[in-house]
């Protein structure tokens, strides 16, 4: 009960099937076995439960084309905003950077102010160690918009894919990630400078691709589920099916 509870604290977003593979993960020899159901009786004994969220209706597309849905990784980036406030009050942004397939985190960037040219920036810096992908889903923002993104599309054969206005659901992978940005770095952080939040995101960034177990990637964290393609292409569930 003692580790269970410290893993909850360490994890404070984790529901009880995610915080079961963190357990088998880290559990020590003299640590007792416990199976799923065990657990979750545990999980409910200590009153563990996170408040769950209201789920809204999904999205029905009836007519045009079905949206791209990356085969392999590196092939669809999707890019967004997160916005917070330093301790003082002053507000800055943090431009977050997926990899769809892998759920891989590029970049978890906080700043000031993002210009156009910030954006292809770290676009550069992502690719420099990944490679450029195909394809970059992303909304209407004005950053995005720009001819600045536009002319580093076209120069590096990278096709930048827009989803409609108002239709976050269309980009629903970034979407999913920006909540554990806001959930387990923006909020549960308070930070003082800008330089403080730079740090502790880099931190969250690699604890996440390094520690976050995805139930899509059958378990895996990102570094294991892109350690384990490179020798053996392994197919996800649709999300669409």
């Amino acid at each position: 009960m003692k580790r269970l509870t410290q893993l909850a604290q360490m994890h404070p977003r984790y529901g009880c099937k995610r915080l079961y593979v963190i357990y088998e993960r880290v559990a020590s020899e003299t640590d007792p076995y416990m199976n799923y159901k065990r657990f979750r009786r545990l999980y409910r004994l200590a009153n563990l439960q996170i408040s769950r969220r209201r789920r809204r209706s999904r999205a029905k597309y009836v007519r045009g084309t079905p949206l791209r849905r990356a085969e392999r990784p590196n092939e669809i980036w999707t890019m967004d905003f997160v916005s917070d406030r330093l301790l003082h009050g002053r507000v800055f942004r943090t431009l977050t950077l997926l990899d769809e397939h892998s759920r891989f985190a590029l970049a978890v960037n906080p700043d000031f102010s993002y210009p156009s040219a910030s954006v292809v920036r770290t676009l550069d810096d992502a690719a420099h160690e990944h490679g450029y992908p195909k394809y970059v889903r992303i909304d209407n923002g004005p950053e995005f918009i720009a001819s600045t993104l536009e002319e580093w599309a076209h120069e590096h054969a990278v096709e930048l894919l827009f989803i409609q206005p108002g239709k976050p659901t269309q980009n629903a992978f970034i979407e999913s990630f920006n909540s554990r940005v806001r959930d387990e770095l923006l909020i549960a952080n308070r930070f003082r400078t800008i330089f403080e939040a730079r740090f502790a995101a880099d931190e969250w960034r690699r604890s996440y691709n390094s520690g976050h177990p995805h139930s899509a990637l059958d378990g895996m964290t990102p570094e294991e589920f892109l350690a384990h393609y490179a020798t053996t292409p392994t197919p996800q569930k649709s999300l669409a099916a």
